[in-house]
């Protein structure tokens, strides 16, 4: 068995910087609450086979990891945390993932870091293992298995405000698609309310519960967005943040659009700044607010992929040999994701994917390795830094939160004449960027593709020119 990562194991996923909440049926909470919840956010264009799955069969997910040592909690009913096991808040999950990376090394996995997956290898029988390529020498290598399994995460780096890690680039979507496996929802992209949008601060996401603390106003000083929340029957920002992300998104977008969107610390009392639950929604270091004794500017940034590649409850794909399971595939969420469910379907898909596997191929002859030509590159082409930073201003402008048919068309022109631009790659680090373009290109254009197709709102998907 054999892990392989683009970076050192662990330390660049969505899970080590999640909020490290995992969302169950237990504790009071029923697989038939948590199923509709999750229903009704995702708009019913869920898969129900795998939301059944996920709603009965996640509190026995967690309590397997528990059984190898992983220390999870359950602090409230419907509820699971491995917050406590981090050392800093901006990555509530680290530990969650050290704890695996450690379970994983004890039963002799193999790790291959710094690799980046180029190609999947196919014979007749279906996938058959993948092409790395070692960034930092620059050396490729063929791998090959009795199974693949794809658990690659999503492709926030596609836009230019994300909250995902620099090396969430949508490998595995275009690593499926190239070997005809099945993708669907591509268009339902989900994007966290509440960005801090500052020069003072870095790109990144504050809690929604936040305006449950201070206010949030349009440039009229309207609370524009807890007034919404109260039509659409919440009653804080907390629940907003749970169970209407999408809509949230899309008001602060417009308001962002408008005039601008401020919340205002200039209202934050001395007591304030004691209270742990207002800190904890700052989600970045409180110092980083010392200071700013005004309005502070927001708007939405790209979270989370609620589509993906195409899997049965076992994390079987469309294709012999590929599996995948968390947020490369697509279904459990339907059009918005409720928080706290990623989580929840990594460890529920993530063991269920594994054990078919290991049970599907445990005749076969396991993994051997095979040089393979070394990837090359024009040394007079563009910067795959300056192409990647092009791309995700472009997409944000037409895939972002608000999308209109001629922005749609747009991109998918701009990425046609995009994808052939000759790249350099005069170092290791330009070598890994330009390795990840292929991910960035394809991933981008199957979103805009989907984004396209589907011409009324749903969800996340937010059409101004819907004809609703």
């Amino acid at each position: 068995m054999c892990l392989v990562s683009k970076t050192q194991i662990g330390l660049n996923t969505a899970t080590a910087y999640s909020g490290g909440i995992f969302s169950y049926a237990g504790g009071g909470v029923t697989p038939e609450e948590h199923y509709t919840v999750t229903m009704k956010a995702g708009c019913g264009v869920n898969d129900p086979v795998l939301l059944k799955t996920l709603t009965e069969e996640a509190a026995a997910s967690l309590d397997e990891l528990r059984s190898w040592g992983v220390d999870i909690r359950f602090p409230r009913p419907g509820k699971a945390s491995v917050r406590h096991t981090a050392k800093y808040a901006l990555m509530a999950g680290a530990g969650f993932v050290e704890q695996l990376e450690a379970v994983a090394r004890e039963q002799c996995v193999k790790m291959v870091e710094f690799s980046v997956a180029t190609k999947l290898l196919r014979n007749n029988a279906g996938v058959c293992g993948a092409r790395l390529v070692n960034w930092k020498p620059g050396k490729s290598l063929d791998l090959f298995a009795d199974a693949v399994i794809l658990a690659t995460g999503g492709a926030g780096q596609i836009f230019a405000r994300t909250d995902n890690p620099a090396r969430l680039t949508g490998d595995g979507y275009a690593l499926a698609y190239s070997v005809g496996a099945e993708l669907r929802d591509m268009e339902f992209i989900q994007f966290y309310p509440l960005g801090w949008d500052d020069q003072a601060l870095p790109v990144w996401m504050g809690d929604l519960g936040l305006i449950d603390f201070l206010p949030l106003t349009d440039a009229d000083g309207n609370e524009f967005l807890l007034q919404k929340l109260h039509e659409w029957g919440f009653k804080s920002g907390s629940e907003g943040n749970l169970y209407a992300r999408d809509r949230s998104a899309v008001a602060i977008a417009q308001t962002a659009h408008d005039g601008g969107a401020f919340v205002h610390f200039e209202k934050a009392s001395p007591e304030l700044w004691q209270d742990k639950r207002f800190l904890r929604t700052l989600v970045i270091d409180p110092a980083r607010f010392q200071g700013l004794n005004r309005p502070v500017r927001v708007s939405p940034l790209e979270h989370y992929f609620c589509g993906g590649v195409t899997i049965d409850t076992y994390g079987h794909t469309s294709v012999p040999g590929l599996y995948a399971c968390g947020e490369v595939t697509g279904g459990v969420d339907g059009a918005n994701r409720v928080g706290g469910n990623a989580l929840a379907n990594i460890v529920t898909f993530g063991l269920r994917a594994g054990k078919t596997a290991v049970q599907e191929t445990q005749r076969a002859s396991g993994l051997h390795e095979n040089s393979a030509p070394s990837p090359t590159f024009s040394a007079e082409g563009n910067s795959p830094v300056q192409l990647r930073r092009t791309l995700q201003n472009k997409m944000w402008e037409t895939l972002g939160p608000i999308r209109t048919a001629k922005g749609l068309n747009e991109a998918l022109t701009f990425l046609a004449e995009f994808i052939n631009k000759p790249i350099r790659a005069s170092s290791s680090t330009e070598l890994l960027a330009a390795l990840e373009m292929p991910g960035l290109i394809s991933t981008a254009r199957e979103s805009a593709k989907a984004a396209l197709a589907r011409t009324h709102s749903l969800g996340v998907h937010f059409r101004v020119d819907d004809n609703n």
